[in-house]
């Protein structure tokens, strides 16, 4: 009965139970290609627990959004030469479960210092 609580005795055994199908992630999300204007990033989702859900990815340049990048991919643009790359992905249980709307989120750890192109 994932997402749902299930009844048993005790206040500790309620706890316990009311996280049965809590999303949550449980392998981070990682980025992988090269660190070079030019190149193309990808990211892995990472693993989740919990109920069924869609994801969204945000691309980060030394933290701060980058506009239009949402994609599981990201292209490296002269922009991005020396700063460090990261991508946030979000977790949505789906709507028809117990918690809908529910969003987790999970950073990737950051690239090397973008180089220049080759």
């Amino acid at each position: 009965m994932a997402g749902q609580i299930q009844r048993t005795r005790g206040k500790d055994a309620y706890r316990r139970a009311a996280h049965v199908g809590r999303l949550r992630n449980t392998v981070a999300p990682a980025i992988t290609g090269t660190a070079q204007v030019g190149e193309t990033l990808s990211v892995a989702d990472g693993t989740w627990a919990g109920p069924a859900r869609s994801f969204s990815r945000q691309w980060l340049r030394d933290g701060a959004p980058i506009p239009s990048a949402s994609g599981a991919t990201y292209e490296l643009v002269e922009g991005d030469e020396g700063a460090v790359i990261a991508c946030v992905v979000t977790a949505t249980a789906n709507a028809n479960i117990a918690g809908a709307g529910a969003q987790v989120k999970a950073t990737s750890n950051a690239t090397a210092p973008i180089e220049a192109a080759a």
